[in-house]
């Protein structure tokens, strides 16, 4: 027995002596290149690449380990650079036993600090394709192929060149199986274009043709799941995954602007995606994807719009895509829907290729409606839509869309919109139909640091009443004062500019309907001009020209108008605006006009300028709608009207304002009834007058001239004023007090001596004018002593009778 123990120690004994021999044999023999050929052999039959590299050190153990300094494996030809990777360092963990017979077999890699880069040469062929025959199946391997049970890689870099993943950093990955029935496992640390994620997933057993794959990919705010099989060979193209994927709020921002080097507009919430994947060339197919996103801000896009959930579906690669989005922004729910190609055509079609794209957008009961094409190298910009609005309400549907639209009811509107995403839309071929107006034009609407307008736009209708039909009153208005406290859109025109021609076939306002007007608009940084300003009113043809200029403290406005052709016909004008007129016969008209200040009532206060009407011919009839208007006229015409009028030989009056008071530098009316003239004097101020009228009666050949007064205020008018308080109630403030010293205003104290401005007709027509030409009256005839009124045209053709029997001439 002790025999046999002995035996078995000295046995044991001499084997550790021999392994130890053999080991530093071994060693010895490696650190000479013993085995330096064999192991690059085995290399490059394991990979179909040269291997080369610099130092080798062993290790020993009960598998030997290799390590190999500054590794180099070659290229594919035709590859942009010589090598497929560098390795600053390689171990290779050996099988013992094998060696014995100068075998070599490899059980682990181990790569650090290595640079590897990942291409395709011209014809598409990949490098990381290893081995000499690729197309061969696994069983069918070559004999010198190496099995490797675990692959590790650490603190090394994949280069990507041209593609929007061009850097992955590895900091830990291990590649491992124990025996080949056992999954395949991948655990790693790394991170892409600096995203740092982790990796773990198992590939399993071969069943039917296939291996089973699960995988789960975490980073910031990000999980990705990915399960299904996938081929045991490269040349076996079957695959199928299920995605899986769900990002935080601001995730998705954070990969665009790592993956794609750009920033999104928005900050999306929380995104989930799902899919099938399957194998497709140069793309994966994707069928059953569904794409949906939370709560998201989008005010970055839109002002104030808020996204309650998006969502994108498509069943399969070659289906069109679905979009679909819920939203409110001002009050008002906001849905999307919006059909794309399918994703083979957005990704394989060539870039030139155009997109079919229809859009429909519903806020609230409005309806906006896109379609046309878009081409993936150019962008929205250049693409052209179909474009139609449906709304009961434009202005509820602008503030919906972020855009300030005036109140219209009942829109239809349809263009061609083109420029989207860009700085300027254009709308080609506007068609608009509402309530208030029709017509058509061309706009283009500029979004630069100030918006802006640009085009022209003919109505065939346009009714201004409806936009301020609902206007109510302005809070603290008095309500006996007729100068309505309308504000000016000051604020509007300090923030847009524009250039634009507009017209309109008729034009309806004040319940009167006016033909032919156009003007061309011009806007820029605060000030508007329309001119020229031209007009058909019932009466005849207005033309001028008006500005406003918001950008002055406090904004300055300016009107200038005045008739054309043959005046203003005022038995029309009586007729549209349905209301008496004392005058019948045409009248020039002429203003001159500005003020300053925000408001209508603002501007009456300070207005300047002249104004005037002249008339030659017509009749006058006595009619007036004027409160004071029966009173006036028997204080004016003690002998009253007869019912087919008086007529009238010219009627002139010319105002002068300054600052808000206005006085008369000619107010004559001369006809059958006489002369009546006199002074007048308004506060827009405080909307007071006062007037001192002269009429000068003949009756039986004598003339009567009895003064007429006229006080109080606009609303409420009197007869009978005494001068003085009438006129001390309009030069009530300190600015009128210059009134004082003019003519007018001695006139109308009464002064001895004093006459009212004006002169005769000639003189009072040319003032009333504004110093324009114009026609004036015949010279009158002199009137025959101790003949009454009615009977003066009689006796004057009596008498010129007399002077052609005579021989005398005609006067």
């Amino acid at each position: 027995m002790r025999r046999w123990a002995r035996l078995l120690l000295f046995g044991a004994a001499g084997v550790a002596l021999l392994f130890g021999g053999m080991s530093a044999a071994l060693q010895l023999a490696i650190s000479h290149g013993a085995f330096t050929a064999q192991l690059d052999a085995a290399l490059e039959r394991a990979i179909g690449r040269a291997v080369t590299h610099g130092e080798v050190f062993v290790r020993f153990g009960l598998r030997p380990r290799i390590a190999l300094s500054d590794a180099t494996i070659a290229n594919i030809e035709g590859g942009s650079e010589a090598d497929f990777a560098r390795i600053g360092r390689l171990e290779v963990t050996l099988a013992p036993l094998p060696l014995l017979s100068r075998q070599v077999e490899i059980h682990s890699l181990l790569l650090a600090d290595a640079d590897i880069l990942l291409e395709r040469d011209a014809a598409g062929r990949p490098n990381w394709i290893f081995g000499r025959d690729r197309a061969a199946a696994p069983s069918e391997a070559p004999a010198g192929g190496l099995r490797i049970a675990e692959l590790e890689i650490e603190s090394s870099r994949i280069r990507l060149p041209g593609s929007p993943l061009h850097r992955i950093e590895i900091d830990t990955l291990t590649l491992a199986r124990d025996d080949p029935d056992d999954p395949l496992l991948l655990d790693g640390r790394i991170r892409l274009n600096g995203e740092a994620l982790s990796i773990e997933a198992s590939l399993g057993a071969a069943a039917d043709g296939a291996l089973p794959l699960s995988a789960r990919v975490t980073g910031q705010g990000l999980r990705l799941n990915l399960r299904g099989t996938w081929p045991r060979g490269t040349d076996q193209p079957a695959w199928s995954l299920a995605l899986d994927a769900k990002a935080e709020p601001g995730t998705i921002r954070r990969l665009a602007r790592s993956f794609a080097e750009r920033e999104l507009p928005l900050a999306p919430g929380p995104v989930a995606v799902t899919a099938q994947l399957g194998p497709g060339s140069p793309f994966p197919t994707v069928s059953d994807l569904k794409v949906r996103v939370g709560a998201t801000d989008a005010g970055p896009i839109l002002a104030g719009l808020r996204l309650s959930r998006a969502e994108l579906r498509a069943a399969s690669f070659e289906d069109p895509v679905a979009v679909s989005a819920q939203g409110r922004r001002a009050g008002a729910e906001l849905n999307l829907v919006l059909a794309l190609p399918s994703l083979r055509t957005m990704l394989e079609a060539p870039a030139d290729e155009p997109w079919p794209v229809e859009a429909t957008i519903n806020a609230g009961p409005s309806r906006l409606t896109l379609a046309g094409a878009v081409r993936r190298d150019a962008g929205l910009g250049p693409a052209e839509f179909q474009a139609r609005l449906v709304t009961p309400d434009l202005a509820r549907a602008g503030q919906a869309f972020g855009v300030a639209l005036p109140r219209l009811t009942g829109v239809t509107a349809s263009a061609r919109l083109s420029g989207l995403a860009t700085r300027e839309v254009r709308l080609a071929a506007l068609s608009v139909t509402a309530q208030p107006l029709e017509g058509q034009g061309e706009l283009t609407i500029g979004f630069a640091s100030r918006p802006s307008l640009r085009g022209r736009f003919a109505m065939r209708r346009l009714d201004l009443d409806a936009f301020g039909a609902d206007a109510p009153r302005r809070p603290g208005q008095p309500a006996q004062r007729l100068i309505p406290d309308i504000a000016l859109p000051v604020e509007a025109l300090r923030g847009l500019d524009a250039a634009l021609t507009l017209s309109a076939a008729t034009l309806r306002v004040g319940g009167v309907t006016w033909r032919d007007a156009s003007t061309a608009v011009a806007l820029a940084n605060g000030r508007l001009v329309l001119d020229p300003l031209v007009a058909t009113s019932p009466g005849g043809v207005l033309g001028g020209r008006f500005t406003l200029d918001a950008a002055a403290a406090p904004p300055a406005a300016a009107l200038r108008i005045d008739s054309r052709g043959r005046g203003l016909d005022l038995v029309a004008l009586r007729r549209a605006f349905g209301i008496p007129a004392a005058f019948e016969g045409h009248a020039d008209l002429a203003l001159d006009l500005r003020g300053r200040g925000a408001t209508l009532p603002a501007l009456a206060a300070t207005l300047s300028g002249e104004a005037g009407i002249a008339m030659v011919g017509g009749r006058f009839t006595g009619a007036t709608a004027l409160s004071i208007g029966p009173d006036l006229s028997r204080a004016l015409l003690p002998r009253g009207t007869p019912s087919g009028g008086l007529g009238l030989r010219c009627f002139a009056l010319r105002l002068s304002a300054d600052d808000g008071v206005a006085q008369s530098q000619a107010l004559l009316a001369e006809g059958e009834f006489g002369r009546v003239d006199g002074s007048l004097a308004l506060n827009l101020r405080n909307e007071t007058l006062a007037a001192r009228l002269l009429p000068d009666i003949r009756v039986m050949g004598l003339t009567i001239r009895t003064p007429v007064t006229v006080g109080g205020t606009f609303a409420a008018p009197r007869v009978g004023v005494e001068p003085g308080a009438a006129l001390a109630q309009v030069v009530g403030d300190t600015v009128a007090n210059r009134l004082w010293r003019s003519s007018t205003a001695e006139f109308l104290r009464g002064t001895t001596g004093s006459t009212p401005p004006g002169g005769d007709c000639a003189s009072a027509l040319t003032l009333a004018r504004l110093g324009r030409a114009g026609r004036l009256p015949e010279p009158a005839p002199v009137p025959i002593p101790l003949v009454p009124r009615e009977v003066q045209g009689i006796a004057q053709d009596v008498v010129r009778g007399f002077g052609g029997l005579l021989g005398g001439r005609r006067r």
